[in-house]
């Protein structure tokens, strides 16, 4: 029959195969006893044997015919699935031509760069493999183009040596980003935890210090001196912050001066940390400054006379029993703060009370004290000349309760700061504390004491702060404008207050006030 060469599973035609069987027979040995003689060592019957026989010869032929048919099974299913490559290769292909980013004209696809080069994350070093104008640089030849067009883009470098041990690598992938900024003016942040001195990216990156308009570096204090090559070619600085780490604080040597940045014609902003006295170890054009952050052991003063244009100033101060009076018409932002005594630094109390009572700030906007010991807080009872007349923001930071001194102090400040709009008080709430200080915040019992405040901050920092009856009642005299004072607008906490069973009478209240727009910060509700 013509049937019989095909098999009635797969409808495989075995003419061509050499007569080959394409049915498989079974066995007519019956399973059990198939089983019983797998699972002992007992010789088959004679008949059993020739049976067994007889299988092994009919189907080994059978076995090679499978085999074929395989084969030829796998040949086809290969060329099927080259064939179906082939096809999606093609589909994706069509698609990357019609896909839309082919018709963004140029002009947006630079404002996407730039879009995502200001969303890079703060301080990702630059030599980093996923470094934005680098990627995009590598996904097609007409965004390379474009990406090596645009010098903003390769303008903004920072560099983190401790990521890169062999620095050769980054010595030419730094050349390669200061050629593709051209002429730019460079954003220049580098830092380190080891000894750069002798490091070959040095040389290369000072070759671009007359475009630097920007440093941050954070520096071994053995490091600095391999910077003075760019001494007298940084025309274009005007910001500049220095952090140095590792000194050894018992050799202050005055010999060797940190001068690399001492001619910067255009030097306005300057950060100072971890320099002993800046005065002596730096040489810096300090009277061409109108904005500087120190936290070093050098006398407020000494740099206030140096810096007769200051107009933003955060100052260490120290008590160091100098009285000289002097006066900065232009400075209008002040942060001033006292540390605890560390083995390098004494303890600073005192010196922001003896600062404010020298120095006259006729134009200053907005001042912040900080206390970051837990010794008693000095504040001063009014400001020099008219300093308290244009002051509009006030902010007090203690870590501590303020003492009864303290608190009355302050209220003596407060009543010389008529312009002032906005006060912020971080400090402990203890029951029972800072009970003079809230009366004197009263509208009602003092409407002479801050009449236009409108912002009040309060930064609790004990962990369990109780509601006082007092705080309600300073803060319901201020809810509505009055005859000799505004109404306050914003009351800011940062934790909420915890009610004492004592005074649940209070409750409602504050309730009340916490149910309207006056509360427009909290943590978490109270």
């Amino acid at each position: 029959m013509p049937g019989s060469n095909t098999c009635p599973q797969c409808g495989y035609n075995s003419q061509g195969s050499h007569g080959r069987p394409i049915k498989f027979y079974p066995i007519e040995l019956p399973s059990s006893r198939m089983s019983q003689l797998l699972e002992s060592n007992n010789p088959p019957l004679h008949t059993e044997r020739l049976q067994l026989e007889g299988f092994i010869g009919d189907n080994l032929e059978f076995v090679t015919s499978l085999q074929e048919r395989v084969s030829k099974a796998r040949a086809v299913l290969n060329d099927l699935l080259k064939e179906q490559r082939g096809v999606k290769d093609m589909i994706e292909s069509c698609k990357t031509i019609i896909r839309p980013i082919r018709k963004v004209p140029e002009d947006i696809v630079r404002e996407i760069f730039l879009a995502l080069w200001d969303t890079e994350e703060e301080g990702k070093d630059s030599l980093n493999k996923r470094f934005t104008p680098l990627v995009v640089s590598q996904v097609c030849r007409d965004w390379r183009t474009i990406a090596l067009s645009m010098s903003q883009l390769w303008s903004t470098i920072t560099l983190d040596f401790d990521r890169h041990l062999n620095e050769l690598p980054c010595q030419y992938l730094l050349q390669t980003y200061l050629v593709r900024s051209a002429n730019r003016d460079i954003i220049l942040s580098i830092r380190s935890s080891r000894d750069i001195s002798k490091s070959p990216v040095i040389p290369a990156l000072i070759l671009s210090a007359p475009r630097w308009t920007n440093i941050s570096m954070s520096i071994p204090h053995n490091s600095r001196h391999a910077f003075s090559a760019a001494r007298g070619f940084l025309h274009r600085l005007n910001r500049l912050s220095v952090e140095l780490t590792q000194e050894d604080y018992y050799m202050h040597s005055t010999k060797t001066l940190f001068d690399a940045f001492e001619y910067a014609p255009l030097l306005r902003s300057l950060s100072l940390k971890g320099i002993g006295r800046s005065i002596e170890q730096m040489s810096l054009p300090w009277s061409q400054l109108t904005d500087y952050t120190g936290d070093d052991r050098t006398s407020c003063m000494d740099i206030l006379k140096r810096a007769p244009e200051i107009e933003r100033a955060s100052l260490q101060c120290f008590e160091d029993g100098t009285h000289q009076t002097l006066s900065r018409q232009r400075l209008r932002i002040l942060h001033v703060h006292e540390v605890g005594p560390t083995p390098y630094v004494r303890d600073s109390a005192g010196g922001i009370l003896q600062l404010l009572s020298c120095v006259e700030f006729p134009a200053l906007e907005s001042l912040h004290m900080a206390y970051a010991h837990t010794h008693n807080v000095l504040i001063p009872k009014s400001l020099m000349g008219l300093t308290a007349g244009s002051l509009k923001s006030l902010s007090i930071d203690a870590r501590s309760v303020l003492s009864s001194t303290a608190q009355a102090d302050f209220l003596s400040l407060l009543k010389t700061t008529e312009s002032l709009s906005s006060l912020s008080l971080s400090c402990r709430f203890e029951p029972n504390q800072n009970k003079e200080l809230l009366t004197g915040l009263n509208a009602n019992m003092n409407p002479t004491v801050v009449p236009r405040l409108t912002s009040l901050t309060i930064r609790i920092t004990n962990e369990k702060p109780f509601l006082q009856p007092s705080f309600i009642e300073m803060v319901q005299s201020r809810r509505y404008p009055a005859l000799a004072c505004v109404a306050l607008e914003s009351l800011r906490l940062s934790v909420p207050f915890i009610v004492m069973p004592a005074n649940k009478d209070a409750l409602p209240r504050w309730k009340d006030i916490c149910d309207g727009d006056l509360v427009t910060k909290k943590e978490s509700g109270v």
